[in-house]
């Protein structure tokens, strides 16, 4: 194949030759010889470009389950001039291995850019200037130092003058991305793999308009069941039945807002999955009856690994069915983890995600309502998996601890594990979703995972994983739940209060500040650790942590709202300040506060001992509210303010209407509360959504979508659904009058 010129969709991108090549020619005519391909197509109103190899003798490119299923988007081929330049790219690819073809893709990036998205990353909001690499991996006690942690999304988005470039990787094998940390004003990225991959380009287009076209890619989420959003209480481990009861009994007494009680492993018969212990939970499926009467959901974990017990139904099954992953010779491969001796099941099978999902019909069965997986990057106590920062490092065999089979053609073939370690939590939790979707036919589902791959949020939740009770954790989990949203996943959060040692009484009141505005809002906590419900600390500490907890009930309608914008445009709740003033300059700077929608912005105090700090308000001209006094501030320009423990840290715009709901001690009250819109400045305008928040039916227009306008009146307009409910609504004036209205 001759060389041409380069493949240049924009001025943007280039494809490059490697300067390391490793292996001959003959190596590259063997492994890649003629299949590639070069497609367009108008995405969201974004020109996306996608560049294909397949290895020779492979008739399809393998999935990664990142694509949506079913979706319309068409890619026109480009052939004749549109594919000069190929050859170049190809004849620049290096290889480690005779197994292992490794590609470079190297573009120059301006030096006002910044770099955003890549999953989950331990940096700030820009990740330019480091190497990261994307390799899922179990790192509880992660800091500067740390790259590759639990969730590997491929996306990555380069903003510079407002506008968005941003270049997708269909591939679950391996990445690093080096963002200019030779400043030397490139970016390249490296492929470690022998399977093909699909290379998306996004040509510049408003960020918005690039997230809506990747998320139109990889799917957006389906609403979540409203319960979901309330708040969830957690702890490694509420040892028995009667803690979990007196826990319930707690919250309830104290009129602390819950809807969701969590159980991690020590539920479980010697943490055999699908079990629970008959010593510490003799009746589980009655306790579960019990909290639901008192309007408490149930949630347990779900670890990956199977005991290696001869006499446990479970490991005999999937054993004889040969449903576990093996190693490089063929036999199951063991390793530790919480059970003891255990074995993996193979989610790159499908006779596997389905076996797995009819056994998750233990936890419907007793009433459990979602599902938490963890441990999935896979993690394993014996073979420590230790992502290398370069490919230069790898060992001549290769880190591959065990090999997965693919039955992507219909026959099994041996994969190594580095291609689809990354893609191993995803598939875990596409077979636990449809599992939930199976024993409860149009009842939203609820899965939480750790480990994730682009896609993800088409079938679960997700947490940032193990952190810590450090201030720098607190700090850092904005910019990585921003970068998280701008990666696909609206639905994400942190553990409240730090998992891992002790959270001091001022450290969890300042995370129930923020965390409140968080998507996925759970306190967690592990045992060795002092408790951390909001009644651990003293009367001060609860009370300050109950308004704060009812003020996030009270802004559900809000949330619910957020929600159904991310499945119309794939828009995050939780959005750098450039997401909305992308041409302000201080908005670019400002890497501690964040939008949650359009029209609230946060700015919590995450140092100790802190009490004032410095707010910075977009938008000359205007005023901000405080939420949590309604005194307003002038927008364009930086405000010293008082910041005491326990306060709200949030504005609201001026021209917002927001929905309010009356207090209510969970979700189940949810239909029967009230729902006040309080308007904030002499006129505003809003859209208005809500539906049943269970069933699916809003897909059948089971909803109702309203334009509410006001301005010296209030005027509201249907804009589509039927939905309809028996709920007062309420406005509130500028002048803070309130008055009924009919919707």
């Amino acid at each position: 194949m001759e060389a041409g010129t380069e493949f240049v969709p924009s001025d943007f991108t280039r494809l490059s030759r490697s300067p390391r090549p490793v292996f001959k020619r003959k190596v590259y005519d063997d492994i890649f010889q003629g299949r590639l391909s070069l497609a367009l197509a108008q995405v969201e109103g974004v020109k996306v470009y996608r560049f294909s190899v397949l290895p020779k003798g492979e008739s399809a490119m393998p999935s990664t389950h990142a694509l949506a299923p079913g979706s319309d988007i068409a890619f026109d081929v480009l052939e004749g001039d549109a594919r000069l330049g190929l050859a170049e790219v190809l004849s620049g690819c290096t290889f480690h291995q005779s197994l292992r073809a490794r590609f470079e893709f190297s573009f120059p990036l301006a030096k006002t850019a910044c770099c955003l998205g890549l999953g989950e990353r331990y940096s700030s909001l820009n990740l330019r200037g480091a190497r990261h690499t994307l390799c899922s991996t179990d790192n509880p006690n992660h800091d500067e130092s740390s790259d590759s942690l639990y969730k590997a999304i491929p996306f990555s988005i380069f903003l510079d003058d407002g506008l968005a470039s941003a270049c997708f990787l269909d591939s679950s094998a391996p990445q690093i991305y080096d963002l200019d940390s030779e400043l030397d004003g490139q970016v390249c990225i490296e492929l470690l793999s022998a399977r093909g991959f699909s290379f998306y380009y996004f040509d510049k287009a408003p960020l918005s308009q690039t997230v809506a076209a990747y998320t139109a890619l990889t799917g957006r989420s389906e609403l979540p069941p409203l319960w979901a959003l309330g708040h969830q209480q957690s702890r490694w481990s509420y040892p028995d039945a009667e803690t979990v009861r007196e826990l319930a009994r707690e919250f309830r007494r104290r009129r602390i807002p819950c809807d969701t009680l969590v159980l991690d492993i020590d539920y479980m018969d010697d943490y055999r999955v699908f079990t629970s212990d008959k010593g510490r939970f003799p009746d589980f499926k009655g306790l579960i009856e019990e909290l639901a009467r008192d309007n408490f959901r149930l949630v347990t974990i779900v670890d990956p690994g199977v005991k290696l017990d001869k006499d446990y139904k479970i490991y005999q099954e999937g054993l004889k069915l040969e449903l576990f992953c093996r190693d490089a010779k063929g036999e199951v491969f063991v390793d530790r983890v919480w059970p003891g001796r255990s074995v993996f099941p193979d989610f790159q099978m499908e006779a596997t995600r389905k076996w797995w999902a009819e056994k998750l019909q233990f936890y419907y069965d007793n009433g459990v309502s979602g599902i938490w997986n963890d441990m999935n990057e896979p993690a394993f106590f014996d073979t420590r998996f230790i992502p290398v920062s370069s490919f230069d490092e790898l060992p001549e065999t290769g880190e591959q601890p065990f090999l997965q089979r693919d039955d992507a053609d219909g026959e099994p073939t041996t994969v190594g594990h580095l291609e689809v370690r990354n893609l191993y939590g995803s598939m875990m939790c596409e077979a636990t979703y449809n599992a939930a979707l199976a024993a409860r036919p149009g009842e939203r589902p609820f899965v939480l995972t750790r480990s994730a791959f682009a896609g993800i949020q088409r079938h679960a939740a997700v947490w940032l994983g193990d952190n810590k009770s450090w201030w720098e954790h607190l700090r850092k989990s904005l910019p990585m739940l921003l970068n998280v949203g701008l990666s696909g996943v609206p639905f994400a959060g942190v553990d409240i209060g730090g998992f891992g040692e002790a959270c001091s009484p001022e450290m969890l009141l300042r995370w129930y500040e923020v965390g409140i505005f968080f998507p996925f809002f759970r306190n967690h906590c592990w045992l060795k650790g002092r408790a951390q419900e909001p009644f651990a600390y003293g009367a001060a500490v609860e009370e300050k942590a109950r308004r704060l907890i009812e003020l996030r009930y009270s802004l559900l309608p809000y949330i619910s709202g957020l929600f159904h914008e991310h499945r119309q445009t794939g828009a995050p709740l939780m959005r750098p300040l450039l997401y909305h003033y992308p041409q302000d300059a201080m908005a670019l700077k400002c890497h501690d506060q964040f939008m949650f929608g359009a029209d609230i912005l946060v700015a919590p105090v995450m140092e100790r001992a802190q009490t004032h700090r410095y707010v910075y308000l977009p938008e000359a001209g205007s005023q901000w509210t405080a939420l949590a006094d309604d005194k307003t501030y002038e927008g364009g320009r930086s405000h010293y303010l008082e910041m005491p423990l326990g306060t709200c840290p949030a504005f609201v715009r001026e021209g917002a209407i927001l929905p309010f709901a009356d207090a209510m001690q969970s979700t189940a009250e949810y239909e029967q509360a009230a729902i006040t819109f309080k308007v904030y400045g002499q006129q505003g305008s809003a859209v208005f959504y809500e539906d049943d928040g269970k069933s699916f039916d809003y897909k059948e227009g089971g909803f109702a979508q309203w334009q509410l306008a006001y301005s010296e009146g209030f005027l509201s307009r249907l804009m589509g659904g039927h939905y309809k409910t028996s709920r007062r609504y309420f406005l509130q004036k500028p002048d803070g009058s309130k008055i009924p209205v009919q919707l």
